[in-house]
């Protein structure tokens, strides 16, 4: 097999399937692929203070886990299924060789959109965190 062979196959994406209430992965570990939800519901959550706080809901065809394949960043929240879901697998070679392969202008504006997106995700989760304290209080 030649290595452009190899580069091929990595595009080939592997199927994963999770039980109900299954975590993918957690916030903080190392990022060695991305998921496409092709069957069931995954939610992202981050903990703040000590409180795990919901940053979305993900259905079919929505992608998640891609931002530390891109800036290789420790993972900025975690994954749990809802349900039965099957996920397409994207390798981190499969990644690295669409950087690769992308203008060098274009993986500087995505790799800049992955700063504006990470730091969106916390002031999200850091302002949903705020919510749920001040409802404690009513």
């Amino acid at each position: 097999m030649t290595t452009q062979d190899d580069s091929r196959k990595a595009f080939i994406p592997e199927r994963r399937s999770f039980p109900a209430h299954t975590t993918i992965f957690k916030e903080g570990e190392l990022a060695d692929c991305a998921y496409i939800v092709e069957t069931g519901d995954v939610q992202i959550t981050k903990v703040v203070n000590g409180r795990r706080v919901l940053l979305g809901t993900l259905h079919p065809w929505e992608m998640f886990g891609e931002l530390g394949l891109i800036d290789a960043s420790p993972r900025m929240a975690s994954a749990t299924t809802l349900n039965d879901t099957v996920c397409m697998v994207v390798s981190k070679a499969a990644m690295a060789q669409m950087m690769d392969d992308a203008p060098q202008g274009l993986n500087t504006i995505i790799h800049s959109l992955v700063q504006i997106v990470r730091t969106a995700g916390i002031d999200l989760a850091e302002a949903r965190y705020q919510l749920l304290e001040r409802e404690k209080s009513f």
